[in-house]
């Protein structure tokens, strides 16, 4: 009797049991069951995220009730269905996470106070195999520690091991900003040992023009960063792989510069006051001030995949002289403000063949100078053109757009520099008044190295010059016009030379009342006053002519006649007299 009753109190306590640990079961317990018999983790939550029971999953995610697998089960769940709100991109790092990156954090940090538990938990959950990825992605504040124990505290044998040596690392390369708080832990553990140059530069030293930016939240933790690279990485990269490869030879100064198209873009900046320059003739004091430079692009919800709205300059920044580089937006006395006025243009490629359009973007810059304290606007230095990439690599479609290059750290460095005497960097900047527009004569333009001015003009069909005789061939005649060429530049320079290069060089051409047909200027070199292959030192002025050999047609043609004078995709005419 007594053996009947012990039997059927243990019946009992296992009945009990039993129903306990099915009371314990979760909605997220549900979802992972019918996930692992689908076997793909994104296919199911592609599929039915629209039906989770998201409070659910939030709870359970942070419940003191919830175990830790119950918890990993909630958070990568919850921060899969975020993902599937996002399209058009790859990597699932590359995204904000508003709703699990908490859950994210606190779960993967349990990893620092509970090791084992917190490893049997992935050992009970990790399947399918790509469910921790997206936790990881949702995550946007591991600390070193945290990074260090994730590394090295699981077990030897643990069938997830890879997974998580992998997705920490692309945590890592996702996160660039965080590298002063991580770099120390990480160091110790050895992580970035075979590390390439290449590997620092495509996690630390994103092109701007990229999808992918290095991103943080305040211009102060973007100028924390800023100062890392300075002060700790690149004397370590130096010193370990040399770096070259982040620099080129400046055509301006000689001298190598930072040249690597980096931005830290940020979510919110300082706040400027555009308006009427308050210091338009007086000196910009220099010595002793520190400076930040920005770009500021309006246009980004009007240009699909264009720069963030608000981003540090990286190379300009790193250019800078110790004394003149802020730690901090207290410290900054000036910031300098990069501003684009976008259009779109055409670019034709031939591909095997096959002609493809695609879009490049031109912009036309202004650079400002800011008082960092009042954040008025102190002076409007110029304009300066940015021309898209000579080259395309990619075959695009005719939705794709390539953007140029912002203003190279070296051209800039030396605009700010020489702020006091703007001639020396008239060259450098878009002095032109507008695409096609119509000077007088005796009216100057500054285009690239040159200042051109137009005076006169005539036809004629042939002339003697010493002892030569120039005769225009059958149906042509020659237009001989007068002008005036100056070296705005800071080196010697050849004007219209015999080897052209593009959005370098200008160019003079005549064309007819509809601008449709263009002539060039005739070889005439052997001419004393022509100006053809002419050198000149900076500050050299020369008075010539330019020969041209036109089209009766054309001269004989319903309206005038100009002398268009260009340089890239900037034009401006003169109308022959």
């Amino acid at each position: 009797m007594k053996k009947k009753s012990l039997f059927a109190a243990a019946c009992l306590s296992l009945m009990c049991l039993t129903a306990c640990q099915s009371a314990k079961s979760t909605m997220g317990d549900s979802y992972w069951s019918d996930l692992k018999e689908a076997g793909h983790f994104y296919d199911y939550v592609e599929e039915h995220a629209g039906d989770f029971d998201m409070e659910a999953l939030k709870n359970e995610a942070s419940s003191s009730d919830s175990t830790l697998s119950q918890q990993f089960k909630a958070i990568a769940l919850l921060s899969a269905t975020e993902y599937q709100n996002y399209e058009g991109e790859d990597s699932r790092f590359l995204f904000d996470y508003p709703i699990s990156a908490e859950y994210a954090n606190n779960y993967l940090a349990k990893v620092n106070s509970e090791g084992d538990e917190f490893f049997a938990s992935l050992d009970d959950a990790f399947y399918p195999y790509e469910c921790i990825e997206p936790v990881f992605a949702a995550a946007d504040s591991l600390d070193g520690e945290t990074l260090k124990n994730l590394l090295s505290g699981f077990p030897a044998d643990a069938s997830y091991g890879s997974n998580i040596t992998d997705t920490v690392k692309k945590w890592v390369n996702a996160n660039p900003t965080k590298i002063p708080e991580i770099s120390e832990a990480l160091t110790e553990l050895g992580f970035f040992d075979d590390w390439t140059l290449d590997d620092w530069k495509s996690a630390y030293f994103y092109n701007y023009s990229d999808s992918y930016h290095v991103r943080t939240d305040t211009t102060a933790n973007a100028l924390t960063y800023i100062n890392y690279l300075r002060e700790s990485m690149l004397p370590e990269l130096e010193s370990k792989f040399g770096i070259d490869d982040l620099k080129n030879a400046s055509e301006l100064t000689g001298e190598n510069y930072f040249s690597t198209n980096m931005t830290v873009a940020i979510a919110d900046g300082p706040e400027l006051k555009d308006g009427e320059e308050s210091n338009p003739s007086d000196s910009i004091e220099l010595e002793g001030k520190k400076v930040a430079a920005f770009y500021r692009n309006p246009h980004t919800e009007e240009f699909k995949n264009s720069p963030p709205p608000l981003a540090l300059l990286g190379d300009f920044m790193l250019e800078l002289a110790d004394e003149e580089c802020p730690k901090s937006p207290e410290e900054a006395d000036y910031y300098l403000v990069l501003t684009p006025a976008y259009e779109y243009g055409d670019y034709y490629q031939d591909n095997a063949g096959n002609e493809t359009k695609i879009q490049q973007v031109y912009a036309t810059t202004a650079i400002d100078l800011y008082d960092a304290k009042t954040g008025t606007l102190l002076r409007h230095l110029g304009d300066i053109t940015e021309m898209p990439p000579s080259t395309i690599f990619k075959d695009l479609s005719e939705e794709s757009a390539q953007y140029p290059d912002i203003t190279s750290a070296d051209v800039l460095t030396y605009i700010y520099h020489n702020v006091n005497t703007p001639d020396s960097y008239t060259s450098l900047l878009d002095n032109t008044v507008g695409l096609g527009s119509e000077l007088s004569k005796d009216e100057s333009v500054i285009l690239g190295n040159w200042e051109i001015t137009y005076h006169s003009s005539q036809t004629v069909k042939e002339f003697d010059e010493g002892m030569f005789r120039y005769t225009a061939k059958d149906g042509c005649q020659f237009i001989r016009g007068e002008f005036t060429i100056k070296n705005v530049g800071t080196e010697n320079d050849t004007f219209l030379p015999m080897v052209y290069y593009v959005d370098k060089d200008p160019i003079v051409q005549i064309t007819d009342a509809n601008r449709e047909n263009f002539y060039n200027c005739v070889d005439a070199m052997s001419a004393s006053r022509c100006l053809n292959g002419t050198s000149l030192e900076p500050g050299e002025s020369k008075d010539g002519e330019l020969i041209f050999e036109v089209a009766d047609e054309a001269i004989q043609g319903e309206g005038p006649l100009y002398a268009a004078v260009s340089l890239g995709n900037k034009i401006v005419y003169y109308t022959l007299e």
